[in-house]
């Protein structure tokens, strides 16, 4: 089985940058990840999770390697750690009065996710996952109903906010199917009909930011 991926795109500094994290399923047991902007790859990531197909781990513990994982980029992107990505990450610099110095060596963008990772340690952030078996079918109308919880006690988290998203690759505009909150059980539910299939790759994204943070999720659509 492969986990239903993720894809968020952050603005910065007048740039789009974008964030696709993959599961290549447990015959190629890999989280790979790629930022993209303005149609390159500027970085990728790919972490083994053979270990845990050794232990016979469930789909949840994949599910939150991978959802580690691209947080962790996207996080590194809003705090402007993009030189990493593009090649810049040392620069020379000068003392007043005096030669110029030795350049300054940042650290690389994985220093800076096992730093992320070692301050969020102990720390819950949010979960989203999709409630029942959905069929998402061009044209056809459906139930959209996520459930939002944090990441250590599984407690529900209400009052996130929802906002539902139909992409394409065939059409630039992203169409929106629904928003709101989720409920008091950390559920938010509604029914939207998709679009009928143009010719594209397409999917219905979930986001949702509450006060324990960020988190998205995706569905491909299919005829």
């Amino acid at each position: 089985m492969v986990l239903t991926g993720y894809n968020t795109d952050i603005n910065f500094e007048g740039t789009t940058y974008h964030v696709q994290t993959e599961d290549k399923g447990r015959a190629n047991p890999n989280i790979e990840s790629l930022v993209y902007a303005r149609g390159e790859i500027l970085y990728s990531k790919k972490t083994a999770y053979d270990d845990l197909v050794l232990q016979d781990a469930d789909d949840k513990e994949v599910a939150n390697l991978m959802d580690r994982q691209h947080r962790t980029l996207v996080e590194a992107i809003r705090r402007g750690k993009l030189g990493q990505l593009t090649g810049g990450a040392s620069r020379e610099r000068t003392v007043a009065g005096n030669a110029p110095q030795p350049p300054t060596q940042e650290p690389s963008l994985d220093e800076v996710i096992l730093d992320y990772l070692k301050a969020q340690q102990g720390k819950a952030h949010l979960i989203l996952s999709s409630s029942g078996e959905r069929d998402f079918v061009y044209g056809s109308e459906t139930e959209i109903r996520i459930v939002a919880v944090d990441s250590q006690e599984n407690a529900p988290q209400a009052g996130v906010k929802v906002t539902v998203l139909f992409k394409s690759t065939a059409e630039p505009r992203r169409l929106q199917l629904a928003e709101g909150e989720t409920d008091a059980n950390g559920v938010f539910l509604a029914q939207s009909t998709l679009p009928d299939f143009n010719g594209g790759t397409s999917a219905v994204v979930v986001t949702a930011e509450g006060n324990l943070g960020q988190s998205e999720i995706k569905h491909l659509v299919h005829r």
